[in-house]
C-alpha cells in the first residue's frame, strides 16, 4: 500500500505561526526569512509533535509553539549546512547561501535559533529548552564528525550510525519528548516515544543515503550522488566497501578522491552487483519495525494510529512516490539497467 503524505490540519496553523514569528516588518530579514518559508517542506517534525501530543489532552496554543520552534531548529540547521557544504541547492530551488550570501545565511540561522529558544522560554518549559540546547550541541558534534571523516575509506558502520544519530536521529527523538513534556506524559510513554523517534530518525537518514543515489534529481532537489562525490560515505558504500569479490575496486575508486565523479558509472555498477541498495533498504525497514515496536504498548487510540501512519508513510510513501528501484534503476536480477 502506498500511502500519501499525513494529512495534519494544525500544520497550517504551524505555518501561520512561522510566518508570524519570523516575517516582522524589517526588510532586509523579512526578504530572507519568507524566502526560507517558500520551500516545500515536508514538515515531518511537527507532525511529530502533534502526532506524540495527540496521545493526550494538551494545550493546542503550546504545541502549536513547540512544533514550530523544532521546526525553526531544522530550517536553522539546513540553512547552515548548505554553507558549510557549499551546496547551490535546497529541495529543488537555489539555497539561500547561493541567493545571498554564506555571511547572511549564518546569520539567518543564527536568527532562527534564537527565535526558537524564545519561543520555548515564552511557554517557561525549562526541560524542553534544555532538552532542544543540548540536541543542537549533538547535531553540531554529527557535522564537525562527518567533516572530520571525509574521503576517509576506513570509516566504520558504527562510525556511521553515531553519525546520522547526530546529525538527524536525535532531533527526530527530540520532537518526541518534547511534544511527550508539552503534553504532560508519563516517564514510561516518553521513553518509548523516545526509541521510536530515534528509530523513526535512523530509518529515514538511511533511506535518504539511498536516494542519493538512484532518485530523480530533479524530485530530490539536489545532484544525484552529491554526497559521494563530497566525500561523504553512507550505508551503501560502506556495504559496497565489504563485499569480498567487488569491496577492493569500491576502495580503489574511491581512494582517488579527485576522479570520483568521473568514476560514477563504475561505483554504481558496484552498488547495485552487491546488492548494498537494497541492503541499506532493508536496514531501513528494521528500524521502522524498530520504531512500531516500541509503540506497542502506547494505548489504542487516534495518536497511537498518527504514529503508526507516519511510520509507514516514511517508507511506503515517501520512498515508493520518489523512485521505484526495481522497475527503473535495477531489474531483477540485479544488474543496472
Amino acid at each position: 500500500m502506498n500511502y500519501a503524505p499525513l494529512p495534519v490540519p494544525q500544520l497550517k496553523e504551524v505555518k501561520e505561526r512561522l510566518h508570524s514569528l519570523l516575517v516582522t516588518g524589517n526588510q532586509e530579514i523579512d526578504q530572507v526569512m519568507t524566502y526560507l518559508l517558500q520551500a516545500d517542506g515536508k514538515m515531518l517534525r511537527p507532525r511529530l509533535v502533534y502526532a506524540v501530543a495527540s496521545l493526550q489532552e494538551n494545550q493546542e496554543g503550546v504545541v502549536v509553539d513547540i512544533a514550530a520552534a523544532l521546526e525553526m531548529i531544522h530550517m536553522a540547521s539546513l540553512v547552515h549546512d548548505d554553507v558549510i557544504d557549499q551546496a547551490n541547492t535546497r529541495r529543488g530551488r537555489p539555497s539561500l547561501n547561493s541567493c545571498y550570501s554564506n555571511q547572511v545565511s549564518v546569520l539567518a540561522g543564527d536568527y532562527l535559533f534564537a527565535s526558537a529558544f524564545q519561543l520555548i522560554n515564552f511557554h517557561h518549559l525549562p526541560e524542553v529548552m534544555e532538552d532542544v540546547t543540548g540536541t543542537i550541541r549533538t547535531m553540531c558534534s554529527g557535522e564537525i564528525m562527518q567533516m572530520a571523516s571525509l574521503y576517509n575509506v576506513d570509516i566504520s558502520e558504527a562510525d556511521y550510525y553515531q553519525r546520522i544519530f547526530a546529525k538527524t536521529a536525535c532531533l527526530f527523538a527530540c520532537c518526541c519528548r518534547s511534544a511527550a513534556r508539552a503534553a504532560d506524559l508519563s516517564p514510561q510513554i516518553l521513553q518509548m516515544l523516545n526509541q521510536y523517534g530515534l528509530c523513526l530518525g535512523f530509518a529515514y537518514q538511511i533511506i535518504d543515503d539511498v536516494l542519493d543515489f538512484v532518485a530523480d534529481p530533479k524530485l530530490l532537489g539536489k545532484p544525484a550522488a552529491s554526497d559521494l562525490i563530497s566525500g561523504n560515505f553512507t550505508l551503501p558504500v560502506l556495504l559496497a566497501m565489504q563485499n569480498e569479490r567487488e569491496g577492493p575496486r569500491m576502495l580503489e575508486l574511491l581512494r582517488d578522491s579527485t576522479s570520483i565523479a568521473d568514476n560514477m558509472a563504475e561505483l554504481m555498477d558496484i552498488l547495485v552487483k552487491t546488492r548494498a541498495l537494497r541492503d541499506s533498504i532493508a536496514t531501513s525497514r528494521f528500524f521502522v519495525q524498530s520504531a512500531l515496536t516500541a509503540l506497542e504498548e502506547i494505548p489504542p487510540g487516534e495518536g497511537r494510529n498518527s504514529l503508526l501512519d507516519l511510520s509507514h508513510y516514511l517508507l511506503d510513501g515517501y520512498y515508493a512516490n520518489l523512485i521505484q528501484l526495481d522497475k527503473d534503476r535495477i531489474d531483477e536480477t540485479g544488474t543496472a539497467n
